[in-house]
């Protein structure tokens, strides 16, 4: 199961119907919305400010998020960050993709329906207006985009939630001779209690 650790009396609290993955690491105040899926090796460290995910996001393999003194990291619903990203006391709003290891800074902002290119770079206090591609180092609007480039964002987060809901329905993790699903039900019968609340 998810390594769940409370600092300072404060833990993360956990919405209905997520999926976390066994090595995923959450610490501190980190605020996960309903129906979010939080992949392999992700770790979510809410220790000098809280970090708080909506409703129907996936924060994909190997992702690190965290934040800085006084300074959130906040995420919108149905945002889709890849694998291997990094965001540190940013803000990123709706429907935003942040592409496999891409960098998101202190006070910077995706708009929403953005979407971020692999491996790029928005640099602290920059801002990235909602429904473009922005890709480089430093991260520099591309185009605006329409139709189904605009669309394949929310395809994204929606082939998430199908991944989401097989894992929780289908999948187990082998223990010694037994085994034990990996559903949130299976989850909150261990060490998932510590620091639960009701869902943000």
């Amino acid at each position: 199961m998810a390594t769940i650790v409370e600092l300072d009396g404060v833990g993360p609290t956990i919405g209905e119907d997520v999926f976390l993955a066994p090595t995923a690491v959450l610490v501190g105040d980190v605020r996960v919305g309903e129906r979010t899926n939080i992949w392999f090796g992700t770790v979510l460290r809410g220790d000098v400010s809280h970090i708080e995910i909506g409703a129907g996001s996936s924060i994909q393999d190997n992702a690190v998020i965290h934040c800085a003194t006084d300074l959130p990291t906040v995420i919108g619903t149905h945002v889709v960050v890849g694998h291997g990203a990094m965001l540190e006391g940013c803000t990123i709003d709706d429907g935003a993709l942040i592409g496999m290891g891409a960098i998101v800074l202190q006070h910077a902002r995706v708009g929403a329906g953005a979407m971020l290119a692999a491996g790029a770079i928005v640099p602290e206090r920059a801002q990235i207006a909602a429904g473009v591609l922005a890709a480089g180092v430093p991260a520099r609007v591309k185009k605006e985009l329409s139709g189904s480039a605009l669309a394949w964002t929310g395809r994204a987060a929606a082939h998430y939630q199908e991944l989401r809901e097989q894992y929780l329905r289908g999948s187990r993790v082998a223990a010694g001779r037994g085994e034990r699903p990996l559903g949130m039900d299976a989850q909150r019968n261990g060490p998932m209690d510590a620091g639960r609340s009701p869902a943000h």
